[in-house]
């Protein structure tokens, strides 16, 4: 005879997923002294449950189970700590309120004859007086004071100054950094928001940092914030003897027109997060976040808990809004960074929206002795409420992209986040180290990255990889560390200089097949480094300089990342990833591949002087001085056209890659003919005047913004397949993806044996797999 088990339907059961954020507080109020006065307990939070990463994943019915409050049998054995970092929050996880021991102790402590009294037992669940039931979910901190660093000798442009930028103040001898959070208004005067902490008392002098020199940017207002009445902030929710940590205070900045309301180092933000009892729930528990800090640079985390109690003194409680825990090897946030604001990340790339403003960190010590700094931090909509200010979100959001230098820095960057064909661990050391291959996507004019690039050269100071082979390579190395050219004279011809170009639009006879559809039409034939030499010399193209040689120079930079994975360098990955984006970044270029690129020849007449070329200018006037004028709508172009933008095919060797760069550079030739280009541009009277640029723009500006998410999207695929073929993601573990030091890779660039420079005429020995 089979038996049933029955079910006690006189039993009492509480589903756990239906506890609103009032119920957890109000739990966590009614039991304040119970749980503060335990040894053992170092703070309290709200959150969800957090579930061991090594625990199986139940089935429906088990979680239907695991979520009420029916008794479950004891564990037949002690059951292992549970930290942050060894628990997660999982998609069945249920409100609770956290409870944080310095010790993780077992059942049988507090056991007749063990080390600890029953009354310093944590209890499981919390009952309520009306018969709610809460739990509460363990988890052991070992505090430690915040991993302290210097502010990094960041190249912070002479630009606009925006969020993300070092606030510093002094007084007593005694210098204070911390980030300048955002820009706010009260209807009259614009305000920098960052930490109170820091700006001082009304009056006193803020300073930041602009292109390495400290200058004075504004004074501090009278309005701050210190800590509240956490009942006066919530007046909906319970909260005794508590106190709310706000730490906000408020710049009056000088000129308002040196200002920028975007944060350096990320994408245009949206609307505020805003935020009041009725929307604030355990939903937020695991959200993604973002910010950029004075001190880390760019930081990515999620929100670990609800009103983190940080402090308990005399019986009353300090509370902050948001405990922000960093993302599993991403920086972590550093003393310096309070003051930046968190960023709400939304789903389908939506923009960013501003959540949180950071006035502190919690250390808390992992395995192997790493510290992570957990961020705290306060809401935003409560700051400006409180506050009586309002959020800027329109102020100079010119965030500039990068080609010439601007463009070059512009396809980089978008590489680095083309997260939707990247494997995970290569996007995560891609966006690590966006900061040295270009510029992250942030609040900079092209003045201000021309000027940064060439101090950074004039005081052999780091470059940004993207445009290495143009601001380093391309001199000579009596002049830049570095340089590879090996003459002045003829406006410094070296090896360098034809691996940036290909006029494979040539043909031998008028009519006929040129070198790049020969080259598409049998890659494994034509494509080849003899028939191209052969090609040129055919075409009358003899000297080093004419024989460019673009195709095959990417072919040698595909070879030396998977060599740099293979010998498991991560740094000379780095290096030879962010050196290739401007390469890739001249291909996506019509003119980089055309005869046409400087003007149209004009024939000599004998006994007449020679005459200049029809469009002289163009490729100055077009690349650089176009862009720089309409960078603003190049930017908002690409990102909102490179969400849909069609993918690359991913290459398995060098000669793939080769062929996928012909066949850019084809698309390029098709989207904006050069010869079309050029005639257009003799048209105009000529120069780079904003008004012969926006004829150039208002003619070409829809294709020169679609060149650029192709190149962008080239170079990502480019990346991804040297990845993949020299194993990268079975090599590296998530840790070891960090940002590569600024040094090293400043001394791998200036070596010349570092993916040396060769021409058509010397490369074929360096390629690999060569047909």
């Amino acid at each position: 005879m089979r038996t049933m088990q029955v079910e006690d339907v006189l039993g009492v059961s509480q589903n756990f997923a239906s506890l609103s954020t009032r119920d957890l507080l109000e739990a966590r109020d009614l039991y304040h002294w119970h749980l503060i006065h335990k040894e053992n307990v170092v703070g309290t939070a709200i959150g969800r449950y957090r579930i061991r990463k090594t625990d199986p994943w139940p089935d429906r019915e088990t979680v239907k189970v695991e979520q009420t409050a029916q008794k479950a049998p004891d564990p037949p054995e002690p059951k292992p700590e549970r930290t942050f970092e060894s628990s997660e929050i999982r998609n069945y996880s249920w409100p609770c309120v956290l409870v944080l021991v310095n010790n993780w102790q077992q059942p049988a402590d507090f056991t007749s004859g063990g080390p600890l009294t029953p009354d310093q037992l944590v209890p499981k669940t919390l009952y309520l007086p009306d018969g709610r039931v809460v739990p509460v979910c363990i988890v052991k901190v070992t505090q430690s004071a915040p991993d302290p660093r210097r502010i990094p000798d960041w190249q912070w442009p002479d630009g606009v100054i925006g969020g993300g930028f070092p606030i510093i103040s002094e007084t007593q001898g005694t210098r204070h950094v911390a980030s300048v959070g955002c820009l706010v208004t009260d209807g009259f005067s614009t305000f920098a928001l960052t930490s109170r902490h820091v700006v001082g008392p009304k009056g006193h002098r803020v300073s930041t940092i602009r292109k390495g020199r400290q200058v004075t940017i504004g004074r501090s207002d009278r309005r701050q914030l210190t800590r509240l009445p956490f009942s006066e902030v919530y007046v909906d929710y319970p909260g005794r003897r508590t106190f709310l940590t706000i730490d906000a205070g408020l710049v009056e900045v000088r000129d308002a027109s040196e200002w920028t309301s975007q944060t350096y180092g990320l994408p245009p933000v949206g609307t505020l997060a805003d935020l009041s009892e009725r929307n604030i729930s355990v939903r937020l528990i695991n959200a993604e976040v973002r910010a950029f800090g004075a001190a880390s640079g760019e930081l990515s985390g999620r929100i670990a808990a609800l009103f983190y109690r940080h402090r308990s003194v005399g019986g009353y409680d300090d509370v902050a809004d948001f405990l922000i825990a960093p993302d599993e090897g991403a920086e972590s946030s550093q003393p310096g960074d309070s003051g930046t604001v968190w960023h709400l990340v939304q789903k389908d790339d939506k923009p960013l929206r501003p959540l949180a403003l950071q006035w502190g960190g919690q250390g808390v010590e992992g395995s192997g002795g790493n510290v992570f700094n957990f961020a705290l931090a306060s809401s935003l909509t409560n700051v400006l409420r409180l506050l009586d200010v309002e959020l800027v979100v329109d102020q100079n959001t010119a965030a500039q992209p990068y080609w010439g230098k601007t463009g070059h820095y512009s396809v980089a960057a978008a590489a680095c986040e083309q997260t939707s064909i990247l494997s995970s661990k290569l996007e995560k050391l891609l966006l690590a180290n966006q900061d040295r291959i270009s510029f992250p996507f942030a609040n900079l004019d092209p003045k201000a990255v021309a000027k940064s690039v060439k101090a950074a050269k004039d005081n052999r100071g780091f470059v940004p990889l993207a445009d290495v082979a143009d601001v380093i390579w391309k001199t000579v190395p009596w002049e830049t560390k570095g340089g590879r050219d090996t003459s002045k004279r003829q406006g410094n011809k070296g090896p360098e200089h034809p691996t940036h170009h290909a006029d494979c639009d040539i043909s031998k006879v008028p009519g006929g097949p040129t070198l790049r559809a020969l080259s598409l039409q049998n890659p494994d034939k034509h494509l080849t480094v003899p028939f191209w030499q052969q090609f040129y010399t055919d075409c009358g193209y003899t000297t080093s300089n004419e024989r460019g040689m673009l195709p095959f120079r990417c072919w040698q930079f595909f070879d030396s990342m998977v060599e740099a994975l293979e010998n498991d360098n991560l740094l000379e990955f780095v290096a030879a990833a962010g050196t290739l984006a401007h390469y890739v970044g001249d291909a996506c270029q019509p003119l980089h591949g055309s005869q046409f690129s400087a003007g149209i020849e004009v024939p000599r007449v004998p006994g007449q002087p020679k005459q200049k070329k029809i469009g002289d200018g163009i490729h100055s006037a077009y690349e650089s001085s176009m862009v720089d004028h309409r960078s603003i709508e190049i930017l908002a172009g690409m990102q909102q056209a490179l969400p849909t933008f069609p993918h690359v095919p991913l290459m398995e060797s060098g000669h793939a890659v080769a062929t996928a760069v012909v066949r850019l550079m084809d698309r390029a030739a098709t989207a904006i003919d050069p010869l079309t280009l050029v005639n257009f541009y003799a048209a105009t009277q000529g120069g780079a005047s904003k008004a012969v640029t926006t004829q150039l723009w208002d003619e070409f500006g829809t294709a020169t913004i679609a060149t650029l998410c192709d190149g962008a999207v080239t170079l990502a695929a480019i990346w991804e397949s040297a990845w993949r073929v020299g194993g990268g993601s079975q090599r590296f573990k998530p840790a070891q993806l960090v940002g590569m030091d600024l040094d090293a890779l400043r001394l791998r660039y200036e070596d010349k044996k570092f993916v040396e420079s060769f021409d058509l005429d010397t490369i074929q020995p360096f390629l690999k797999g060569h047909p």
